[in-house]
């Protein structure tokens, strides 16, 4: 069942549900790495089980992420990174490590 909680009551019910980050208000944004929808505190659905706990859902329309698919905005993903830096790597020269002469590493 969708709960209709009070601004108050759903700032705690985030803070208490979300254990990987911090929700100081209910503006704060989290992108959802499934559908890719930005969306704030009071965007999520929340919903009350029968044992009073309560379950956070991502509020787009058939997507059924929860917080530990929901990263900060500003946060690049692991991959999107990783390209980067072998891109990065990529336009380098290449060089063995350790086995030039001066590159201070020792020859075996």
């Amino acid at each position: 069942m969708i709960a209709h909680l009070k601004l108050d009551d759903r700032l705690s019910v985030l803070r208490s549900q979300d254990r990987l980050r911090n929700w100081r208000s209910l503006n704060d944004e989290r992108l959802c790495i499934i559908c890719k929808r930005k969306f704030n505190g009071r965007q999520i659905e929340i919903r009350r089980l029968r044992n009073h706990k309560y379950e956070l859902h991502c509020p787009t329309e058939g997507c059924n992420s929860s917080p530990h698919l929901w990263i900060y905005p500003a946060t690049p993903l692991v991959s999107y990174a990783l390209e980067l830096d072998w891109w990065r790597l990529a336009g380098q020269k290449h060089r063995t490590s350790g086995s030039e002469p001066g590159a201070g590493g020792q020859r075996v």
